[in-house]
């Protein structure tokens, strides 16, 4: 598949990354492994897929509920969910991500407190240079989706919902502790937590939160970022933006303010730029954002540290992306997603304690998912037949996957792109 368009000195992770975490390269040039079952480990697993080493990209074969806790533990990966038929995949348990260099990618990741009472549902430290991407995650209970003291890193247009209770009491509920050095955050939805949305971690660095939106808190929206995680000279610094998000306060909300930070001594408070940020029916707050910044443990920085640009909008526009767009929208979004954007857009919370919940089944649980069928794949290089035929390439040569097409991609890439609706971004001019 020969292309003309222009190849950059760095290559995106896919064409619509944004952030620190926009150059991982995640699994291209490597195997493909197919996920033809719902096994947690064995041949053809998910399991099997994660835990295996070298470059690799995993599709998907199956749709519906994965059950267990898995960790990637080795570099390199890229986990295609755009991939899966029906509709779609999710983990019943938790993932972590031990490991370099990693691209999640439209799925979703629902813990099941009855298994893991004290659990995150999605989590990573001490890591570099990964991006997770249209990822929907709930019912965690330590917290819902926690990834703090790595390097590189991108969290874009994911929903983080529902926090459920640790070890059966009636409390944490948290959603998570974020903060990576070189961190960005954007087009996210923050929901129905009563914790931590976040808790910016100790020493976490240099941190930009844009474009997100928070809804239902309970008695604590945003807080933390002290300058210094004790007993650990590797992080010594926050330095945090927040710049354009939509806060809506909901039933349960009773934390009125942006953000809370904290600070365990008078040399251990983190640097914070707050602008621009919608406060729905709190105009002072809109108007100031200071206002909403609660306490004085911080350092008021004058202007924002430069980070890395993101295609930014106002905090109102961005309000009706994410409601449109966050989660895992592809195949479709599940009945749990559909019932948060719903509770968003109308200012409710149906279940639970003004939506604050304490079990799964308090909102009705997993729900089933379509089966679907697979596309075609005759070679196995996670390219669909029909599509290799419309672009030239061979069906039966499983190699080709690894050649260069449009836009600098694989050509395997370029069909993941496809899946992910990025095709006006790689057509050449």
């Amino acid at each position: 598949m020969f292309s003309t368009c222009i190849l950059y000195p760095r290559q995106l992770a896919f064409p619509t990354a944004e952030g620190y975490g926009k150059y991982a390269t995640g699994g291209r040039g490597g195997k493909v492994y197919e996920v033809t079952n719902l096994n947690s480990s064995g041949s053809g697993s998910f399991g099997a897929a994660i835990s295996a080493s070298g470059p690799r990209i995993v599709v998907f074969k199956v749709s519906g509920e994965i059950k267990g806790n898995f960790t990637i533990s080795n570099d390199d990966i890229t986990i295609a969910g755009q991939t899966a038929p029906g509709g779609g995949i999710t983990i019943r348990g938790s993932l972590s991500i031990g490991a370099d260099n990693v691209i999640i990618r439209y799925i979703r990741v629902r813990n099941d407190p009855s298994v893991n009472p004290d659990r995150d549902a999605l989590s990573g430290r001490s890591h570099k240079n990964i991006i997770i991407d249209h990822v929907s995650v709930s019912w965690g209970t330590d917290e819902v989706f926690s990834l703090y003291h790595n390097d590189s890193t991108t969290v874009q247009w994911c929903i983080i919902s529902e926090a459920c209770p640790k070890d059966g009491s009636d409390s944490h509920r948290f959603g998570g502790i974020w903060g990576n050095n070189y961190g960005t955050w954007h087009h996210n939805l923050i929901v129905h937590n009563d914790s931590r949305n976040p808790r910016w971690a100790s020493g976490c660095g240099y941190n930009d939160f844009r474009n997100n939106v928070l809804y239902n808190w309970g008695y604590q929206s945003i807080y933390g970022a002290e300058a210094k995680q004790p007993n650990d000279p590797e992080h010594t610094f926050s330095t945090i933006n927040m710049i354009a998000n939509y806060f809506k306060p909901g039933p349960a909300s009773t934390a009125i303010y942006i953000a809370e930070p904290s600070a365990r001594s008078l040399d251990d408070k983190g640097s914070w730029y707050v602008s621009d940020n919608y406060f729905y029916g709190h105009d002072d707050i809109t108007a100031d954002n200071w206002k909403g910044v609660k306490g004085s443990n911080y350092i008021k920085l004058d202007a924002p540290w430069d980070a890395m640009p993101i295609n930014q909008q106002t905090a109102e526009e961005a309000y009706e992306l994410v409601l449109d767009k966050a989660g895992c929208t592809i195949p479709k979004r599940d009945k749990v997603d559909e019932d948060i954007i719903d509770d968003v857009k109308k200012g409710i919370a149906k279940y639970g304690n003004n939506g604050i919940i304490d079990s799964p089944s308090d909102v009705g649980g997993w729900p089933e998912l379509e089966s679907g069928t697979p596309y075609t794949d005759n070679d196995h290089d996670g390219i669909a037949d029909d599509w290799e035929d419309e672009h030239g390439l061979d069906s039966n040569d499983p190699l080709d996957r690894n050649e260069i097409g449009a836009g600098g991609y694989t050509n395997l890439e370029v069909f993941l792109c496809h899946l992910a609706g990025e095709d006006e971004y790689l057509r050449c001019n």
